[in-house]
């Protein structure tokens, strides 16, 4: 027990630290970039820090990464991805079981890879004994692979904080979930050490249990089953494993000092420098009090004494220039889409296209390794439905298509569609639309209202 409690403690230190990019990813997608840590009041003086406390703090966050992975998000699953088969009926019950929650699920998916470079989901049997999937926090999870060529998952380590009861008191502490093929094995810490828990609190059900238990009504006995895979699905953002922000980071964080210190310098300016000739007092701090209190100030009967605020302008043209430039990197490297070039109707649909080149090449690279991930997924799907139906179905037949979004010059796109609606299909006219969003609901519409009229083919 001590060995597995000690592993246990390694594996989850070195994951943690292993995992500061992506939390950097989370963080700067909420908005909490790293200038919420920076003080403009500080400064150093032969390595002695000061603090004044009269200039502003301000902090701007420029919050790129949150508008470059929801729009890469958008792009890829904005619109429902199409689920496609030889055989209609597989693709019925697939679409049934997966639910209303598909796309919302989808989302989190790929918002997840990006922000932390791989995302994870998880497929279980719901207390309704009934197929249920969602996602795991990726920082919760090591994936443990085969020492051979490590793609096939061979346990999932998944570790989480929960609040329980000790002695009357509530305490912090962190659970372990081991999975493997067959069984999900649960450890406690207590006291800084992972104990295997005797009794899995949930119910009945002893630990190591299997993956679910199902009560057969006809003969009343609880049966256990497993998946004979670990039910975890990694998407990876890429081959590399890299998170979206770690090739703009840098932009941003320039790009967040250079405007906060705009902002506080306009706000300091206001501060003006007091020139002091012939002053009475010797405490400059009861001259500003005076000053802010009282509006006024006392002076010597000198006639050379006098008090003159200093103001100093401040160039703007370099910071414009280099926040401007800023941005242009971030769009360029980040492999975004700055929607503000694409304003007014006049644009056309080639020179859209142009702008939304990096874009698709960044969501192609998570696209293929999508479709991987979903390839599992729709193992354990068509698992089920077998098992459940009877049927002999196979995974493997089913496709994936992304219906990509883009932003296009809509009247441009229906006259192309009109000049050419003697070369192409009705379908194909209707799904390239933009006022259609179901192609079949809308050719049905079509053959109801031919109907109405009482028009038959032919005539």
């Amino acid at each position: 027990m001590t060995n597995t409690s000690e592993i246990l403690k390694d594996l989850i230190k070195t994951d943690i630290q292993s995992k500061r990019p992506m939390y950097n990813g989370v963080e700067y997608y909420r908005g909490d970039n790293d200038i919420k840590g920076y003080d403009f009041r500080s400064y150093y003086v032969d390595a002695i820090k000061y603090t004044d406390y009269n200039k502003s703090n301000t902090k701007i966050v420029n919050n790129f990464q949150k508008k470059l992975v929801d729009q890469k998000v958008g792009y890829i699953v904005g619109k429902p991805m199409t689920i496609k088969s030889d055989d209609a009926e597989l693709i019925e019950k697939i679409e049934e079981l997966l639910g209303e929650k598909k796309a919302d699920i989808l989302a989190e998916w790929v918002k997840g890879a990006s922000n932390k470079a791989w995302e994870s989901l998880h497929v279980y049997i719901n207390e309704f004994g009934e197929f249920d999937y969602t996602v795991i926090p990726a920082q919760e999870i090591i994936f443990i692979t085969d020492t051979s060529y490590e793609q096939n998952i061979v346990q999932v380590i998944r570790y989480y904080k929960i609040e329980w009861v000790k002695q009357d008191k509530t305490e912090e502490s962190i659970r372990v979930e081991i999975w493997d093929k067959e069984k999900v094995t649960f450890y406690q810490e207590d006291e800084d050490e992972f104990f295997l828990i005797p009794e899995y609190t949930m119910g009945i059900e002893a630990n190591p249990r299997f993956h679910w238990t199902t009560l057969n009504t006809a003969t009343g006995v609880i049966e256990q089953a497993s998946w004979g895979k670990v039910p975890f699905i990694k998407l990876r953002n890429n081959s590399e494993e890299t998170t979206d922000l770690k090739p703009i980071k840098d932009y941003i964080d320039a790009m967040d000092i250079v405007s906060s210190g705009f902002i506080n310098d306009l706000k300091d300016i206001q501060l003006a420098i007091w020139v002091l000739r012939g002053y009475e007092g010797t405490d400059l701090g009861e001259f500003m009090l005076n000053l802010q209190k009282f509006k006024a100030i006392k002076l010597s009967t000198d006639d050379n004494a006098s008090a003159e605020p200093k103001t100093m302008d401040i160039p703007k043209e370099a910071r414009v220039a280099i926040l401007a430039w800023l941005e242009e990197k971030i769009y360029d490297i980040g492999q975004g889409v700055n929607t503000a070039r694409l304003s007014g109707g006049s644009i056309t649909n080639v020179v859209i296209k142009a702008h939304y080149v990096g874009l698709d090449l960044k969501s192609n690279l998570l696209i293929t390794k999508m479709k991987r991930a979903l390839s599992e997924f729709m193992w354990f799907a068509v698992e089920y439905i077998n098992d459940r139906d009877n049927k002999t179905y196979n995974y493997k037949d089913i496709k994936f298509v992304f219906n990509r979004s883009m932003i296009f010059n809509e009247l441009e796109l229906v006259e192309m569609i009109n000049k050419s609606s003697i070369l192409l299909s009705k379908k194909t006219q209707l799904a390239n639309h933009p006022l259609v969003d179901d192609v079949e609901a809308e050719l049905q519409l079509i053959e109801d209202e031919l109907d109405d009229i009482g028009f038959k083919e032919g005539e």
